[in-house]
């Protein structure tokens, strides 16, 4: 049934494409290759697999599967001659003859877009069509803009070896932007459009011996470009790899492996289909065909030949099925990504190879049960971010080094997903997501959120694009369909829906029966139920609707632009609460910053408008957990933990009891090992590791940790850290990678913290002047404003802690979720305390206790200091907000003051090291750290709010010779530090337009509000209501600042006590 199963699609199929060829001819007729959505190719060579020919079987098997080694392959990768002209009227007539003379032309690098190497303009748009500018703003699909569509004419020469003499060879891009004609030796081979898969011509005719003269024409826009307004820069060029592959003249011509497993998931199932053509001028007899497997050490494991069905008549092709039955196969999972090798071997009628290929297969099986969704029968969550190519140098054109980077951080970061947002990747992708392990959501390149946001305008259900979208849809399954990470089709992003749309899905289901479909604009025609960015609430319901026959996923969530991604706790509970939801992906993994330097040599990331583009959207497309070089972003440590897949759960913390959820699909926790460390005020005084777990996938069970209950010290805090550290080394992780962290309050009656001396309480002093009040003693000098309140003076030995006054401040650098959800709402909080109005002062023995207005309302402040004789302060802190028309909310409630730059190195005890907000920090530890100021604040392409630590219990800021001040909160508090102002942050577009300062700003806040990320364009943006500061309800806090020196020990012995009560 599998054999004829296998026919039947490729007829099916077949037939659909035809069905539509001869649609809306006349009315087209008239239009040029690049303006007529029918013209979709001109003598290409029809969809197929990405591989190429061997010589032995022995070649082939030492191929390593992801780069061609192979004596007929040839790449023409490297400098091609180069013109650029602004439209059609402008280009090089009859520039593809060989006697046209290039030698003045320039050289440009292929593969390369042409606007990263000085021609035009990179334009970013998130979905406008960047040629209806010059359309007069008209949309007019299919034309494109005459005025101005540049035109990329290449041109450059090859030779082929001598054992290529008599075969067919053939030529492959791996991707040109939009659209291209092709020539060879001045003839014209053909033309080309979808952009984001491989094109092929057969060049044998045009051939000649010796060098040969290849040119092409690349055109900017095509009717294609309407299918093409995804999210992302506007590139255009021969972007990919480009070859030339020999085949013999009788050739495999493509094969598709479908390695499945039976129905007890045991045993392994393979389906092989190969298709062969004759190219000869002959008519050829039988041939036959020999498929062999390999296991991972290159093994033979299994060995099948069929000869074809029938003989091959010139200018034919033809089908041969083997089909074979692993006992005991080793099954592909994300988690053991196990692949064998598949080896395809063409015979003449009389045993002697003509042709050899490869593949590599992964067995496994994908399926839809009970709204659930399965790999290998097991329900499996899949866990991912949609993933973009992008160079931070070569923008389209990706470096393999940027490829690898990607994979090696998903897969540390407990991704075990990605979605091709929005278009098929580089073979080099799916290469490596089958070698370490990532389910792939594969899309076709189909995108026209520009003209048919959530509407059947284009395609809809207009006959005349039905083969472009047919043709984008083969095109992507012919060419990734060998691919066991590959465990979705989608039929593109963002398109509205249509009648054309059940036409496509219809026809890669008669491709590919075993992928299930997706397509978010139009649920009805997939297999899954797709939603974007919808907020918990929304989910939650939609979870619980029993109306809802389909498994649920999140093709786009948690918009991670700038600092963001501030809401995965929450759908992360979601999702291990309802198996129905089983599939979630973060908008995105990388920002498309790409590398610009400033007159003073100073680097940036730019984004729309940095290259006089317009009209252009900005730095919307800065969305990623990793920034464009790859470093990650604070939000990826937070993602790693919400995405883990062990939980952990106290089961009597005491004697060192938990439980551990395994939620892996096929690792038994027995992989790792579990490392401990109990900590006292975040430093480990014991620590140990249970090296012995056998817990089994989709398992719980209990694990004791030989804990010590250690002497406590009163005011100190004991926690207990634990993770999983993988016991050896494996496919996509070295011997002791963090797996899975977690974090407890160990419950230990701690007697609470002595009072800070007050033996120096009776020499301090304290004066008036009309401006100031002075306080001091023999070891202190310091003074508070009248007029705002501020203590503007703090000098402790001489040396001065204060370079700027320390004030209340309820404003941060506002975030591109603050910008987007909040708007202006927020903005009278911005100058409050700047414009603060001193109502009250009362002075006691010790302490000043000033009252002030704000103009937001009726609200108001008051802010105590308290002093000790060797210099500690106390300040306790009220805000009360009053008034019916006020913001609902704050962005920050805190204090801010400036200190000398010799300050230079901040300790804390809080959660770290990594920043950390409201909304985002529970994947982050608390502990001890330190470090230099210059590295902790974070440098977000676009400057805002960045650096913060929450729950520090102390934080010391100290110079070289380790003296400063100790600031220790009477609870917890936020600390943050810059080297610029608050005022410097809020008003750079760019991280080079921040100026490196001679002082450090310092933020010791309450609390500020999280940062939010379910969208970046509505009130969505902004964050939870949870994590929110609300009008509605007053705010306190204390803190103390105390003189340090690293005479007196460690800063947290110090911090360790509480401020006495001094009038």
């Amino acid at each position: 049934m599998k054999k004829l199963s296998l026919f039947l699609m490729k007829a099916v199929a077949v037939s659909l494409l035809i069905s539509t060829s001869s649609v809306a001819q006349f009315a087209l007729s008239d239009l040029p290759d690049w303006e007529n959505p029918q013209t979709i190719g001109i003598n290409k060579e029809p969809a197929r697999g990405i591989f190429v020919p061997y010589g032995n079987v022995e070649t082939a098997l030492a191929n390593n599967g992801l780069h061609f080694e192979s004596p007929y392959h040839q790449s023409l990768n490297g400098n091609w001659k180069f013109h650029w002209s602004e439209n059609q009227s402008r280009k090089p007539e009859n520039f593809f003859e060989p006697a046209f003379d290039v030698t003045d032309w320039d050289e440009i690098e292929v593969p390369g877009t042409w606007q990263m190497q000085g021609y035009d303009l990179p334009i970013y748009l998130n979905w406008i069509y960047p040629f209806v500018e010059y359309m007069g703003g008209e949309q007019k699909p299919p034309r494109v803009s005459k005025e101005y569509n540049p035109v990329g004419s290449y041109r450059t020469t090859f030779e082929v070896p001598d054992n290529w003499d008599g075969r067919q060879t053939f030529i492959h891009f791996g991707g040109v932007k939009s659209a291209f004609y092709l020539w060879l030796n001045g003839e014209k081979v053909g033309y080309s459009e979808g952009s984001m898969t491989p094109a092929e011509f057969n060049l044998t005719p045009f051939m000649k011996k010796g060098e040969n003269t290849l040119a092409v024409e690349v055109i900017r826009w095509s009717d294609g470009a309407w299918l093409e307004t995804q999210d992302m820069w506007r590139f255009s060029g021969i972007y990919r790899d480009v070859f030339l592959y020999s085949m013999p003249e009788v050739y495999i011509q493509d094969f598709t492996v479908n390695a499945g497993l039976d129905r007890d998931y045991h045993h392994g199932e393979m389906e092989v289909e190969v298709e062969v053509r004759n190219n000869s001028d002959e008519f050829i007899p039988k041939q036959k065909v020999e498929v062999q497997l390999y296991d991972a050490e290159n093994n033979l494991i299994s060995s099948r030949e069929e000869e074809t069905i029938n003989d091959f008549p010139i200018g034919t092709h033809n089908r041969a099925v083997t089909f074979s039955t692993i006992e005991n196969v080793n099954k592909w999972t994300a988690e053991t990504p196990y692949l064998y090798t598949v080896v395809i071997i063409l015979k003449d009628e009389n045993g002697a190879v003509r042709n050899v290929a490869r593949s590599t297969a992964g067995f496994r099986t994908v399926e839809i049960k009970d709204r659930m969704f399965l790999v290998n029968g097991k329900p499996v969550k899949l866990k991912g971010a949609n993933v973009h190519e992008h160079d931070p140098y070569k923008g389209r054109t990706v470096d393999l080094k940027w490829i690898e980077e990607d994979i090696r951080l998903m897969k540390e970061s407990n991704f075990n997903s990605m979605r091709m947002a929005h278009y098929p990747h580089h073979r080099y992708y799916y290469d490596l997501a089958d070698k370490y392990g990532l389910y792939v959501i594969d899309e076709a390149n189909v995108e026209s959120h520009g003209i048919s946001f959530y509407r059947e305008t284009l395609p809809g259900g207009d006959p005349i694009w039905q083969n472009a979208i047919i043709d984008r849809a083969r095109s992507m399954v012919e060419a990734n369909k060998n691919h066991p990470s590959i465990v979705i089709w989608s039929l593109g992003n963002e398109a509205g829906a249509g009648e054309n749309f059940e036409i496509m899905a219809a026809y890669i289901r008669a491709l590919d029966s075993e992928r299930p479909i997706h397509y978010h604009h139009m649920n009805s025609v997939a297999d899954v139920m797709s939603y974007m960015y919808p907020s918990v609430g929304l989910l939650e319901s939609e979870l619980n609707n029993p109306n809802i026959g389909k498994p649920i996923m999140l093709c786009e969530f948690a918009h991670s632009m700038g600092n963001s991604t501030g809401n995965m706790d929450e759908y992360a509970e979601l999702m291990k609460k309802n198996n129905n939801f089983f599939a979630m992906y973060i908008w995105d993994w990388v920002d498309q910053g790409l590398y610009l330097e400033d007159e003073n040599g100073r680097m940036y990331w730019a984004y729309g408008g940095d290259f006089g583009d317009d009209p252009n959207d900005g730095n919307f497309n800065f969305n990623g957990l990793v920034f464009p070089d790859r470093q990650p972003q604070p939000a990826l440590k937070q993602v790693k933990y919400s995405y883990q897949f062990v939980d952990f759960e106290p089961a009597d913390l005491r004697e060192g009891e938990l439980f551990l959820h395994n939620n892996y699909l096929d690792f038994n926790l027995s992989n790792f090992v579990l490392n401990w460390n109990l900590l006292e005020d975040g430093e480990a005084v014991q620590s140990g590791t249970v090296e012995s777990l056998d817990i089994e996938s989709g398992r719980r069970g209990q694990v004791k940790i030989p804990i010590q209950k250690p002497e406590l010290s009163p005011g100190r805090e004991y926690h207990l850290s634990v993770s999983l550290n993988l016991k050896e080394d494996v496919i996509w992780a070295d011997k002791g990678y963090e797996a899975a962290i977690e974090q407890f309050e160990m419950p230990y009656g701690v007697m609470p913290a002595p009072v800070l001396s007050d033996e120096n309480v009776s020499d301090v002093e304290m004066t008036e002047s009309d401006e100031v009040i002075s306080v001091s003693s023999s070891q202190f000098k310091a003074e508070i404003s009248k007029t705002n309140g501020a203590l503007i003076k703090y000098e402790v030995g001489g040396n001065s802690l204060l370079d700027a006054p320390l004030g209340p401040n309820f404003w941060r650098a506002t975030t591109d979720n603050d910008n987007a959800g909040w708007g202006d709402a927020l903005d009278p909080w911005k100058e409050a305390a700047g414009r603060r109005t001193v109502t009250d002062i009362e002075t006691g023995a010790h302490s000043v206790k000033i009252e002030a207005d704000l103009p937001v309302g009726d609200s108001r402040i008051v802010i105590t200091y308290a002093f000790l004789g060797n210099g500690a302060v106390h300040v306790e802190y009220d805000l009360y907000p009053v008034g019916t028309d006020i913001p609902v909310a704050i962005p920050k409630v805190g204090m801010q003051m400036q200190i000398p730059g010799n300050y230079s190195t901040m300790s804390w005890f809080g959660r770290g090291p990594e920043e950390s907000y409201a909304d985002r920090k529970t994947g982050i530890n608390l502990g001890t750290y330190s470090g230099q100021i210059d590295e902790l604040w974070v440098d977000y392409p676009v400057p805002q709010e960045n650096g913060n630590r929450t729950d520090v219990r102390w934080a010391a800021f100290t110079n070289e010779a380790g003296n400063g001040f100790i600031a220790v909160a009477d609870e917890v508090i936020n600390v943050s530090a810059w080297p610029y102002t608050l005022n410097e942050l809020q008003d750079s577009d760019h991280m080079n337009q921040l100026p490196r300062s001679d002082f450090y700003t310092v933020n010791l806040d309450l609390a500020q509000q999280g940062v939010g990320g379910t969208d970046t364009w509505s009130g969505h943006a902004r964050a939870l209501e949870a994590y929110r500061l609300h009008t509605n309800q007053s705010y306190h806090y204390g803190f103390s600042l105390i003189p340090y020196s690293s005479e007196m020990g460690k800063p947290g012995n110090m911090a360790n006590f509480s401020f006495p009560e001094i009038d």
